[in-house]
């Protein structure tokens, strides 16, 4: 299988192509991203080669339409957006391979009142998507109203996920006394740097993910060995009870550290303070600052719709 090498600016010209249905251009990128799409089952979840072959077929068929490639805006890496593509692909063809049922499971809290357990609520994902767009929008507006020398610092410490404009570009060569191409290549060069610690964050995600099947694995377990009051049965149930709090710990904790934005890559301050020629004290207070903004303005606009 040929594979021509993309520079980043052709993989996001190429991925734009493939939403619009662009059969040349699909061709392009599966000839590309084939060796990619089929390792990750077995490189991320250590799954074999049959499954990985299942899988292929499975993300191929979805992906081959171009209407999945819409959803990429480059407000991330297209590495990020094509990786979480394919474990959301790999979560939904584990559904469908296992056949899993969606059973009402009630538990009662202390109060009485009957609660469904995560697992038995019905998939939510368009709506969230729906609504992160909305947000997202929200947020680039709120944003804009922030006063330049502010927002530059704000976008600078997720210069990762955010891309400075051209009038930003120009503010900060003029501020610094250096010629724009130079500061462009600073910030390419720091976004490069950053990409390293997002590999780590892809990691984290792909271990949530991993706990997710070895939960589905365990309760498919339970169902085949621990039914009935035999001692086996008894002996079965007890050791995957355990298991399976384990788990579902290790998966809570990994989601609350992801809640709280421990996966977030930020540029560290000495970086921010280098590229503006301030100290790193003023990044600190300036970023407190615009970040109160935000959430105050987003709170008023998201209160208001």
């Amino acid at each position: 299988m040929e594979q021509t090498s993309y520079s980043t600016e052709e993989i996001l010209e190429l991925v734009k192509e493939c939403g619009t249905g662009n059969e040349k251009s699909l061709q392009k990128f599966f000839d590309h991203y084939s060796q990619d799409i089929y390792n990750f089952p077995i490189r991320v979840f250590h799954l074999t080669e049959d499954d990985a072959s299942d899988y292929y077929i499975y993300a191929f068929e979805r992906l081959k339409t171009g209407k999945r490639f819409k959803s990429f805006v480059g407000k991330s890496s297209f590495k990020t957006w094509f990786f979480s593509v394919l474990r959301n692909l790999l979560i939904d063809w584990q559904r469908t391979k296992r056949e899993v049922k969606t059973q009402t499971v009630s538990k009662v809290n202390k109060e009485g009142k009957e609660y469904s357990t995560i697992e038995d609520e019905p998939d939510k994902r368009a709506d969230a998507l729906a609504h992160a767009l909305d947000v997202s929008d929200q947020f680039q507006s709120v944003l804009s109203t922030i006063k330049m020398e502010n927002r530059i610092v704000f976008k600078l410490s997720f210069v990762y996920y955010l891309h400075l404009d051209p009038e930003e570009i120009f503010y900060i060569a003029q501020k610094t006394s250096r010629p724009e191409e130079e500061i462009r290549s600073e910030i390419l060069s720091l976004r490069e740097e950053l990409s390293n610690r997002e590999e780590e964050n892809l990691k984290m995600e792909d271990k949530i993910t991993s706990l997710y099947l070895n939960i589905l694995d365990l309760k498919e377990q339970k169902k085949q060995k621990a039914q009935g009051d035999s001692v086996e049965a008894q002996y079965y149930k007890e050791r995957l009870d355990h298991a399976l709090a384990k788990k579902y710990e290790q998966r809570k904790k990994l989601i609350e550290k992801k809640q709280k934005g421990h996966f977030l890559v930020r540029t560290p301050y000495r970086e921010i303070a280098r590229i503006l020629g301030i100290s790193e004290g003023g990044v600190s207070v300036t970023l407190l600052r615009v970040l109160e903004k935000i959430q105050k303005k987003m709170h008023s606009v998201t209160g208001e719709s």
